[in-house]
């Protein structure tokens, strides 16, 4: 097997792994409440759009590599394994997240009449760990599949994320008020906080 066809069998077993586990925690979450996805309008419409655009991208990747070569460059095979890294060790981050969320998991920035401010688990020590997480799968499946498209995706994804968390971590702190306030100056927005 050529290392073209290992690491996007890697890839493909990697994608769609992440994407099962996160599937299943927003399908049980989301059958014991409906979501208002009014409320976002215009972003949440650009913000599921790009995720079209990147499983298309990726799902082109597994079955048709041709069609994206445009999009290759050149990467050391160890760069190649240091995305399979990351990607693997995203695995237990991704669902602890998931697990401590629960059922506070949301499509939108709005939280519900009963929602709790989540700070176990991962959320103990960082207020955004699935979008840290989203972002890594980015970089890790571009290093991957060696795709300047995917590692540019990643930077713009941290710059939409930014944007987003803005009126995310406003209504949270409309919500829970002091909790809230504290909780945030105590924990990182995506890394955990170095102490000093």
């Amino acid at each position: 097997m050529s290392d073209q066809t290992t690491f996007r069998v890697m890839f493909g077993a990697l994608f769609l792994s992440l994407f099962a586990i996160v599937g299943t925690y927003r399908r049980k979450a989301q059958s014991e409440r409906a979501a208002d996805t009014s409320v976002e309008g215009a972003r949440l419409v650009v913000l599921r759009l790009a995720g079209l655009v990147i499983g298309v991208y990726c799902l082109l990747y597994l079955a048709l590599p041709g069609v994206v070569n445009w999009s290759f460059v050149v990467v050391p095979i160890w760069a190649r394994w240091l995305g399979v890294v990351i990607v693997l060790l995203l695995f237990p981050l991704v669902a602890a997240a998931q697990r401590a969320l629960g059922r506070n998991v949301s499509p939108t920035v709005i939280t519900h009449e009963d929602h709790e401010l989540v700070t176990s688990g991962p959320y103990r020590w960082v207020r955004n760990p699935l979008y840290s997480a989203g972002a890594l799968l980015l970089v890790g499946l571009g290093l991957i599949a060696a795709s300047w498209f995917l590692l540019t995706v990643a930077v713009l994804a941290l710059v939409a994320m930014r944007h987003r968390l803005m009126s995310e971590e406003a209504e949270l702190e409309a919500r829970f008020g002091q909790a809230y306030r504290d909780y945030a100056a105590r924990t990182g927005r995506f890394v955990p906080r170095i102490r000093q």
